[in-house]
């Protein structure tokens, strides 16, 4: 093969490389600035989640058992 012919196609390599790799950084630029916006599941499913915390905490709250050292020793849970 001719040598200027081969320097040509690794050059033509190089550029087609380029080409694809700002493509990618584009795309990629593309996905970083799209504004995440959640469909109804996906709010359904965050409220509930926050409200089955919310249950759980104030479970804890009314059924944890005290300190070792509480001031009262007639009461063994903290209503």
């Amino acid at each position: 093969m001719n040598p200027l012919m081969e320097e040509y196609l690794i050059e033509e390599h190089r550029r087609d490389i380029k080409r694809e790799l700002s493509h990618i950084r584009l795309q990629e630029q593309a996905l970083k600035s799209r504004v995440f916006r959640p469909n109804w599941f996906t709010r359904a499913m965050q409220r509930l989640g926050q409200w089955l915390i919310a249950q759980g905490e104030g479970l804890v709250r009314r059924y944890e058992t005290p300190a070792k050292k509480c001031q009262s020793t007639t009461q063994r849970y903290a209503h």
